[in-house]
């Protein structure tokens, strides 16, 4: 594993439309894979960060605008603006999920599919030091660092307030194919993570209190992108980190496999596209999981941040780790038995690492 290159400062960026270009943070980055400022495939270069701002409608319309929509998801649903709860008591790292909010995108699939990026991987230090917030705290979903985790493959369930406490998970699939979820004590992250980052303050958020799916519509996140395109439409768009629980019901998930147990060729790296099924899928997971999610309307630029293409990337663990469950959350299958229990705040920014999409010249 290569070294962390020079973190420089970070100033906040310029408003929608027009994003700030920061050189500030470089990712690590496999020994041998050679850097380029030319955009040229196969040698991606990861020399900006970009960065720009979300809208920020007050807490009372969004609330308003959730419930109005989700109630087309759910039978029961209960949305309201509250003084958020100390998380911790919950099961999460931070007390809670306030002040100077962002969101944080890193890498892509090019980087963890493609055999000439892999290995790539950022440090949440480095990020949060250049984010100005080195106490910060810190969730999300991403893929852990094979180096870090023992050679696998896995599914990053990020929890920590750094410099106190890292409660991350990271789930892997056995040699039976068997969920194992494991203790992840680096802030290491690998080739794709999506973050929420705040001063881990409390202060005002919204809860939501959903149960009874009458929706075609599985996933929460989704749900909740969906009812919240009024506002996208008139205002701008938004972007939201949030903690849920899964109070009641089951759901699917995905883990990735190690790369060497998969056996076929899954990525057209041409194409720079999955074209093939890869991946492993678990049923009837839960209750009892804490889902630790991010999520947005749509890039606040028109696209040059090349996002995430589903708008969304939730991850979950289950609070107790004897029952072995983990991964990548996709949405319910048990629609008439599922409850959510949740609380959401609003990211101010979104700061975009190592867009390789950009260097390639393509598009997610």
């Amino acid at each position: 594993m290569g070294a962390t290159r020079n973190v420089g400062s970070l100033q906040p960026g310029s408003a929608r439309g027009n994003p700030s270009h920061e050189k500030s943070l470089q990712p690590r980055e496999r020994e041998g894979v050679p850097r380029k400022k030319e955009r040229a495939r196969g040698n991606p270069s990861h020399e900006e960060c970009k960065s720009a701002a979300f809208q920020m409608p007050e807490l009372s319309r969004v609330a308003a605008t959730l419930r109005a929509g989700l109630e087309h998801h759910y039978a029961s649903v209960d949305v309201s603006v509250v003084e958020c709860p100390d998380l911790t008591k919950l099961g999460a790292a931070a007390r809670g999920m306030c002040g100077s909010t962002r969101l944080i995108e890193f890498g892509g699939e090019p980087y963890a599919h493609n055999p000439a990026y892999r290995g790539t991987n950022i440090d949440v230090d480095d990020v949060l030091r250049a984010c100005g917030m080195p106490a910060a705290g810190v969730f999300g979903a991403g893929m852990a660092d094979t180096a870090v985790n023992n050679g696998h493959c896995g599914e990053l369930i990020p929890d920590m307030l750094a410099g106190e406490s890292n409660l991350s998970r990271v789930a892997r699939v056995g040699t039976d194919r068997e969920c194992i979820v494991e203790p992840y004590p680096s802030a290491v992250c690998g080739p794709i993570v999506n973050l929420y980052v705040s001063e881990g303050r409390n202060g005002e958020v919204v809860r939501i209190d959903v149960r009874t799916r009458i929706g075609e519509q599985p996933s929460l996140p989704q749900a909740i992108r969906d009812s919240l395109r009024p506002i996208a439409r008139s205002q701008g768009h938004i972007g939201m980190g949030g903690f849920f629980k899964v109070l009641s019901g089951r759901i699917r998930s995905h883990v990735m496999p190690d790369y060497g147990c998969i056996g076929f060729d899954y990525y057209d790296t041409d194409t720079e596209r999955v074209v093939r099924d890869f991946l492993q899928f678990y049923d009837h997971i839960g209750p009892d999981l804490l889902c630790f999610s991010t999520l947005w309307t749509g890039d606040p630029t028109g696209g040059d941040l090349n996002l995430r293409p589903s708008g969304e990337h939730t991850h979950f663990r289950h609070v107790d780790d004897a029952a072995q469950q983990g991964g990548h959350y996709h949405g319910d299958i048990t629609p008439g038995e599922v409850h959510y229990l949740g609380f959401f705040n609003l990211a101010e920014r979104i700061l975009r690492f190592g867009d390789i999409y950009a260097d390639l010249g393509t598009s997610p």
